[in-house]
């Protein structure tokens, strides 16, 4: 079978075929050529899009007796003329709000130092407060342990109160004991001192009277004298020896 063979073409280097631009060259225009055509362009003729075909006439009689009421209105209303009497009368509200504003923001300020200079000496008195009222706390609890103490002794004495009304009333002379003998010595004397003071002044007066004669009046008077001055010494005596001040 005879080999077929390609006709042979001499093929010129790369770098010799395409042409060298140096700094001065302009480079390759695009040239027309008769059979391009623009992209985009169609030789085929364009085509009328389908009209679809008309449909039959609605029949009014068949549709059903209701009326589609649009739920809002395309159409807006017109904007609210503006009420002069209105803006005046926002404006002069306006301008009285702003003076009692005005004032109230006067006053206090004015009252702000006193208020700080309060709040100071209420802050100042707190320590204060607070140690008296630890002070009225055991002062409470003092109180009511005294009470405690108080209700305990009334209730014994009720109790004795109540024991002793069956018991036969005791001797005046049994009551009036003193604590030692010396103190019983001498609540005797003091008693027959004042006694003995008492007949002397009754004596006076019996004679002024004319009850008794002056012999007698003087006789008695002078051993009941003697007598008082011998007991007011040995009272003043015991008084020193107890440490009493005697007059």
């Amino acid at each position: 079978m005879p080999s077929q063979m390609a006709p042979w073409t001499a093929q010129q280097p790369a770098h010799l075929s395409q042409p060298v631009h140096g700094p001065g060259a302009n480079p390759p225009q695009a040239r027309w050529q008769p059979g391009a055509q623009p992209a985009g362009w169609n030789n085929g003729a364009t085509t009328a899009p389908e009209q679809p075909a008309p449909g039959p006439p609605p029949n009014i009689l068949d549709e059903p007796l209701t009326l589609d009421i649009p739920s809002h209105s395309a159409v807006t209303a017109p904007p609210i003329p503006p009420n002069p009497e209105k803006d005046a009368l926002l404006r002069q509200l306006a301008q009285t709000l702003a003076s009692i504003r005005q004032r109230s923001r006067q006053q206090n300020e004015s009252s702000m130092a006193g208020l700080r200079a309060q709040r100071t000496a209420m802050v100042s008195a707190v320590p204060a407060l607070q140690s008296e009222m630890s002070q009225l706390t055991q002062l409470s609890n003092a109180l009511a342990s005294n009470a405690n103490i108080l209700h305990e002794a009334l209730h014994r004495a009720d109790g004795v109160i109540d024991d002793s009304k069956n018991h036969p009333a005791p001797d005046i002379d049994e009551l009036l004991v003193a604590p030692t003998v010396v103190s019983n010595q001498l609540y005797r004397l003091v008693a027959e001192e004042r006694a003995l003071g008492d007949a002397i002044f009754m004596l006076g007066r019996a004679v002024e009277r004319g009850r008794i004669s002056p012999a007698v009046f003087a006789k008695t008077t002078r051993s009941l004298a003697r007598e008082w001055y011998l007991k007011k010494a040995l009272v003043r005596k015991i008084g020193i020896g107890m440490g009493m001040s005697v007059a």
